[in-house]
């Protein structure tokens, strides 16, 4: 599998580029979640889920660096 960007409101519905609406998700999830809202879909915010203690973080440090 390949990794896309995704919107977490979809642009098409009036969701914008900022990084606050981006994640990163596989590619059969965002062609199968397509136009849909988080919702919609009967999907939870990936951005609200708990963190794990000593996880890692992705890119965050790096954006606390700019």
């Amino acid at each position: 599998m390949w990794v896309q960007y995704d919107h977490l409101l979809p642009y098409s519905r009036g969701g914008s580029n900022d990084l606050q609406n981006m994640v990163v998700t596989c590619a059969p999830c965002n062609y199968g979640r397509m136009e849909y809202t988080l919702a919609e879909a009967r999907l939870r915010n990936p951005l609200e889920r708990a963190r794990r203690q000593g996880s890692w973080d992705g890119l965050e440090r790096l954006l606390s660096a700019v």
